[in-house]
């Protein structure tokens, strides 16, 4: 995965982030000038992670916040929810190249209040550990073969979950998948499985599965109120994004009170 082992150049970032060299899904150069330019403006540009403040922090800050990030990808969400004042950040990645690069990107931009962890959201979810003041996720429920374990997991550590992410509605479906019925704690839902058909591509991104299982927004919501978090609030809803409708999703429980 990383071919070179020596570096005789000046110590220089540009020579961390040189070891993924075209791998990169970030814009680099909103963290720092000179870096690779290009790919997602997760550091600064991106809204989702002052939307999860706006909704679910105090005075659209997250002070004194204890946040779990699932899927961190290369910590560019990270870094915004650092700069919104979380008191300290778990982020927990499965994908080991991305690992790395958070790695990179915590270096490069100095983070002292965030922990990035190699491993499965949910056997971290399921495991003895703290409570968090807020569970951050984005792009990831869509990629799980069984989401309704995971949110039934983060439902279980948090009264504040933030979410984004893509869901099946039956005007948009573009691709070959098989639709199923099943039962969730009496809850009757529809979840449609997709192929992972990318996943020997360098460039892939997706779960650590070979099938995963897509959501239908009503269902989504029915299965958060369903474990306590029924103050739900869509932020954003878009049905045309490039790959597939996608929406943001803010749910709380009733009476949640501010860390102290």
């Amino acid at each position: 995965m990383i071919k070179r082992k020596f570096v005789t150049t000046a110590p220089s970032h540009r020579n961390a982030t040189d070891l993924f060299a075209d791998r990169w899904a970030s814009d680099l150069s909103e963290l720092a000038p000179g870096l690779k330019a290009g790919g997602l403006p997760g550091f600064r540009a991106d809204p989702r992670p002052g939307q999860a403040a706006a909704h679910l922090g105090v005075d659209g800050r997250l002070d004194g916040y204890g946040v779990l990030e699932l899927r961190p990808l290369e910590g560019a969400h990270t870094c915004q929810l650092e700069a919104l004042g979380a008191k300290r950040i778990t982020a927990v990645e499965s994908n080991s190249e991305a690992f790395l690069k958070s790695l990179i990107v915590k270096n490069i931009a100095g983070l002292n209040r965030s922990t990035f962890l190699l491993g499965d959201v949910s056997r971290h979810l399921e495991a003895p550990g703290p409570r968090y003041d807020l569970i951050f996720w984005c792009g990831i429920l869509y990629h799980l073969r069984d989401p309704l374990e995971l949110i039934r997991l983060a439902a279980a550590g948090t009264d504040r979950i933030f979410i984004w992410t893509h869901d099946f509605r039956e005007e948009r479906r573009s691709r070959r998948h098989t639709s199923h019925v099943v039962e969730h704690e009496g809850l009757r839902l529809s979840l449609h499985e997709f192929a992972h058909n990318d996943r020997g591509l360098a460039t892939f991104r997706g779960g650590n599965r070979d099938r995963t299982r897509w959501m239908e927004l009503p269902d989504l919501i029915r299965v958060l109120a369903h474990h306590g978090l029924s103050e739900t609030t869509i932020i954003a809803d878009d049905p045309n994004f490039v790959n597939g409708p996608a929406v943001t999703v803010a749910a709380q429980r009733p009476g949640a009170t501010p860390p102290a």
